[in-house]
């Protein structure tokens, strides 16, 4: 989710409600890992923290479910009133998120997510002795780079999915970014009934969303997708819902994503959330190698 619109390399985010697990799909606990593994089991969540931070702003704002009719169209329409209201969105066209990581691989760290409209994002975010992990969009290229390998551009599945995490007001656009975004019924996420969205964006990608019918709120988002390494699954669930300037923001984050047949679980907190900050179109662009 990215604050309300909406880093492996990068990641944005927080500690919310708790993660609870998927009851068709116990998840997979993971293997103490020895210390000669550390390196590569880091480079392999780094690898998977990018997508996840630099779609955690999107995450903000996903649209809600209509109680009587849960259309897509009616969907649209009460999340986007839940979150604040199209008046209050077309308020702001940049947006400046600074976040706090606690992970049981990586250590805790501080990050920072840049956006701004129509759709450029950027993410920094600081493991310390380990390194810098940056991600960027700049609405043609997307890339990372990382002290694991070093600077390179995203394609495919990986590159569709933060050309559409970068969108600055996705709830907005919705019908654009996922055409053929269906109801699919109604889920338990926790304790809490939702309505599930889901949308197959690429052939070989999935996009599963589900809202809270109380509040219209997101409750979690699923994405699925082929990445470098092959299959990446990301469980993100938003928590402790905020107001920044008019706006419902999560102010947490619970979140586990799987690849290379093991799981993985941290936690992001959000500081602080600025709009209208003045952002250097340099910040998105592509790096010189």
């Amino acid at each position: 989710m990215a604050p309300h619109s909406k880093a492996c390399k990068t990641i944005q985010v927080t500690d919310r409600r708790g993660l609870k697990e998927n009851p068709r799909r116990p998840a997979a606990k993971t293997k103490p890992l020895q210390e000669t593994q550390i390196p590569t089991t880091t480079m392999k969540l780094a690898r998977l923290i990018a997508p996840i931070l630099i779609g955690s702003s999107l995450t903000l704002t996903w649209p809600a479910a209509a109680a009587d009719a849960p259309t897509v169209d009616s969907i649209l329409t009460r999340h986007i009133e839940a979150v604040g209201g199209k008046a209050a969105m077309a308020k702001f066209h940049s947006r400046s998120v600074q976040f706090k990581m606690e992970s049981e691989t990586l250590g805790n760290s501080e990050g920072e997510v840049l956006a701004q409209a129509p759709d450029r994002l950027r993410s920094h975010i600081d493991l310390g002795a380990t390194g810098i992990i940056d991600e960027g969009f700049d609405g043609k290229v997307a890339w990372v780079k990382n002290p694991w390998q070093g600077l390179r551009a995203k394609t495919g599945d990986e590159f569709a999915k933060v050309k559409r995490d970068a969108q600055f007001h996705p709830e907005l656009n919705y019908k654009r970014l996922y055409p053929d975004l269906a109801y699919k019924g109604i889920e338990k996420v926790g304790d809490e009934e939702a309505w599930r969205l889901e949308s197959k964006p690429t052939a070989t990608s999935k996009e599963s969303f589900w809202f809270s019918t109380k509040t219209a709120l997101l409750l979690r988002q699923e994405s699925q997708y082929e990445g470098p390494n092959g299959a990446v699954n990301i469980n993100v669930l938003p928590q402790d819902y905020k107001t920044f300037d008019g706006l419902k923001f999560p102010g947490a984050m619970k979140l586990k994503f799987s690849s290379g047949g093991q799981d993985y679980e941290f936690s992001m907190k959000f500081l602080n959330v600025k709009h209208d900050v003045e952002i250097e179109p340099a910040k998105f662009a592509k790096p010189a190698e």
